[in-house]
């Protein structure tokens, strides 16, 4: 199981890095995407290129036109209108940045044809042959579905924007009606040894065109692996804690073998063979267990894998035959198998140290050591005398409890940990992860002609309705802000009040006065402004530098994670904001789901949604595959409670067989023996599972902050639905345990007395 897991999480990494490659060869993404809405010149551009070939190998410019989501139609008369995606239609690029179809060939849309994103594909289950209509006020026209689109610059949900392509003669018709500002993606290929932070300071010493963010060829990157890694960091993690328990087992496996074999090993010992021959007997079989188990789970690792790569596929490629898998796979097996030799090799020591009589004897387990009497029966005041025997076994033999002790305590581990991580995920509460205070409702108004019109109506009609308890309005725009070398960079930052829905904060607090900024903790990293609280940082608002002190650190993994926040008394610019945003709470007992409905019938171009169906577009389907985890962890931590507990028992009931006679020959029946055994394996199993959940708890934050800090989340406190955590989880593992404890005693238990006794 341990070399499944560990293959499975190397053979995702292996499709990963090849679909992503192939798709990046294929794709031809921009080293640097400029963003921009507005006016600008492409004969200075043209003229900046020639400037910079040194670095810069080509220079693209797409013009992307925004439709709003329900000016969209579909299907039964359904749209897009709920989507926080910004949607563009575009027509193929001629150089580079191509947009392609399923099997990565370049898109060729036809008249009257439109190629949808695989995001919308998925969330509205659209079908090759589906007819979908862009509706607006001075264009209306009915497209033909033809194909997908599988975009490396905009591919996952969490980049905001989609581009749906279609026929350049359909794309001209669309834009002499096109009723919003254009916007366009400025875009550079390099040359192999091109800088792209050379070509980014020169772009901004020119006076280019830059109403937008800057991306990076990393942050595309980023955006496509995010998803996956993730699920492999997981499958890591659950493989690693199999080795661990692969570990113990062969400590049991052994015990149990020893108990078995000890007179023949005393009577080798007796027959003069020496040390090394008799660890090379076991040695070779523990050898011949571990590359047959090595091989085995290889094999099996391949089919496994499936389960996880339907997102790669369809997002990535649908080809994964690459070879780089079957070598990288190899690595799991390899490891596992050296950990087990020399792991044996330690165990076998004990070998070495028993002699040919106390072998023979068969009093390997009580060499050297006292009895202990400790918990002496006489004193037993409370506990029933069969409850006070089975508890005492467990205490007096405790060391050897304990490898069971840990196997419980890994497998807790195992279940809870994805599952915690899933309802994290699933929590309203995790919008505060990406930048946004926890609220009922959320509305978007988009852009239109009427924006500040529908924004100030909107804020009015909120302040008069009986049924909002709390909301606060959010403005969003692009400022120049200065790096640490001086020079201007362009930063996502959002003015409010957020001392109303305020997030979590890694240091410091929301800026609740004139002069004061928050910023994200990738943009206060070492690799971004580099600043902590105290410091300041230079904006330009209205074409004024202003300064501003760092009041709080928040973690956003949102627009590449890099944004900031500050009071309204800052001041917009007007000339590039990019959305308004309302968060709402109701009154208790106020429906939100009708509350919703109405604001979505008065405010048609405003997209209003709940906190979980926001950050849920915004994952994709990160969550899905997160279901998939835990599913799949809870089927092998029950697979290896039963195989353990089932190993464990027979090695105990192996070595209590004499025991078990004497108690059966004395009187006790077997319902009783059986009930000793469970009850010493069921306070085991209850001690693990509390110890596991306490572990989980503190050390699974630590290790998803560890794997997600370079998104832009640097401490991420799981959340615990307690039903789940403190009930059906231990619940399962104690019914398991119980059937596989009284399976494995009804068989040794109720043995023929007699033999037993004359052996």
């Amino acid at each position: 199981m341990a070399v499944i897991l560990g293959s499975s999480a190397t053979n995702i990494i292996a499709n990963l890095i090849q679909s992503i490659t192939d798709l990046k060869e294929k794709a031809s993404p921009a080293d640097i995407a400029q963003m921009h809405a507005g006016e600008y010149s492409q004969a200075s551009l043209d003229r900046f290129t020639e400037q910079n070939q040194e670095h810069i190998a080509m220079q693209e410019t797409m013009t992307l036109l925004p439709i709003e989501g329900f000016d969209i139609q579909y299907g039964d008369n359904k749209t897009f209108g709920g989507t926080i995606q910004d949607i563009f239609f575009v027509v193929q690029n001629k150089k580079f940045d191509f947009l392609l179809d399923l099997n990565n060939e370049k898109l060729e849309v036809g008249e009257g044809e439109v190629a949808v994103p695989i995001h919308f594909m998925v969330e509205h289950d659209l079908q090759v042959g589906d007819t979908l209509t862009v509706a607006t006020q001075e264009y209306t026209k009915a497209f033909t579905i033809s194909d997908y689109v599988r975009d490396y610059e905009m591919n996952a949900a969490i980049a905001s924007s989609k581009r749906f392509v279609v026929n350049p003669a359909d794309y001209e018709g669309m834009l002499e009606k096109q009723t919003g500002t254009l916007e366009y993606i400025i875009e550079f290929k390099l040359k192999e040894n091109g800088s792209a932070q050379a070509v980014q300071t020169a772009y901004i010493e020119a006076g280019l065109p830059a109403n937008g963010p800057t991306v990076g060829a990393m942050v595309f990157m980023l955006f496509n692996a995010m998803s996956d890694v993730a699920i492999a960091m997981v499958i890591v993690v659950i493989g690693s804690l199999l080795i661990v328990i692969s570990a113990f087992c062969i400590k049991l496996t052994f015990l149990a073998t020893m108990d078995e074999d000890l007179r023949e090993i005393g009577v080798m010992k007796a027959m003069g063979l020496c040390k090394r021959d008799i660890r090379g007997v076991y040695l070779t079989k523990y050898r011949v267990m571990a590359l047959a188990a090595g091989l085995l789970g290889y094999l099996l690792s391949f089919g496994a894998v499936q389960l996880f790569s339907g997102n790669m596929r369809l997002f990535l490629s649908s080809d994964l035959t690459g070879n780089l898998k079957f070598v990288l796979s190899l690595v799991a097996p390899l490891l596992v198998y050296l950990m087990i030799m020399l792991y044996c090799k330690k165990v076998l020591k004990r070998i070495d140290a028993i002699t040919a009589v106390q072998a023979l004897r068969s009093d390997i387990r009580e060499n050297g050591k006292s009895k202990n009497y400790r918990f002496s029966l006489m004193n037993n005041k409370f506990l029933g005398t069969n409850l006070s025997m089975a508890l005492r076994d467990v205490a007096v033999r405790f060391k050897l409890y304990r490898l069971l002790l840990g196997i419980f305590i890994v497998s807790t581990f195992i279940v809870i940990l994805p599952l915690n991580v899933y309802n994290t995920m699933n929590s309203p509460d995790f919008s505060t992860y990406m930048g946004i205070g926890k609220s009922d409702m959320r509305i978007d108004v988009r852009k239109t002609k009427t924006i500040v019109q529908d924004f100030q109506r909107l804020q009015e009609e909120l302040a008069h309705d009986s049924d909002i308890h709390t909301f606060a309005a959010y403005v969003t725009c692009y400022y120049q802000i200065q790096n640490t070398e001086g020079a201007w960079d362009y930063v996502l930052l959002e003015t409010g009040d957020f001392s109303v829905f305020p997030l979590q904060y890694l240091q410091g607090r929301a800026p609740m006065r004139e002069g004061e900024i928050a910023l994200s903790y990738a943009n206060a990293s070492a690799d971004g402004l580099h600043k902590n609280i105290g410091d300041e940082v230079v904006i330009k608002v209205g074409g004024v530098d202003t300064r501003l002190k760092v009041c709080g650190i928040y973690q956003d993994i949102t627009n590449g994670g890099k944004t900031a926040k500050a009071h309204s008394s800052l001041g917009l610019n007007e000339d590039s904001i990019l959305w308004y945003i309302v968060n709402i709470d109701v009154v208790p007992g106020v429906e939100i789901r009708e509350k919703m409905d109405y604001y979505q019938k008065s405010y048609a171009t405003a997209q209003v949604n709940d906190i979980r169906e926001y950050t849920r577009q915004t994952l994709g389907n990160l969550i899905d595959q997160m279901g998939k985890v835990v599913l799949f962890g809870g089927l092998v931590a029950i697979l290896i409670v039963v195989l353990i507990t089932a190993l464990f028992l027979k090695m105990l009931l192996s070595k209590d067989m004499s025991q078990i006679a004497i108690m059966r020959s004395i009187g006790l029946n077997t319902k009783t023996i059986r009930g000793h055994y469970m009850t010493g394996t069921i306070t085991i199993l209850v001690l693990g599972i509390i110890v596991g959940v306490i572990a989980s708890h503190y050390l699974g934050g630590l290790i998803v902050s560890m794997a997600m800090s370079s998104m832009g989340v640097a401490s991420m406190q799981l959340i615990e639905v307690p039903w789940q955590t403190w009930l059906v989880c231990p619940l399962i593992l104690l019914v398991v345990v119980g059937l596989t404890v009284s399976v494995c005693c009804r068989v040794t238990v109720e043995d023929d007395i007699s033999v037993v006794l004359r052996s």
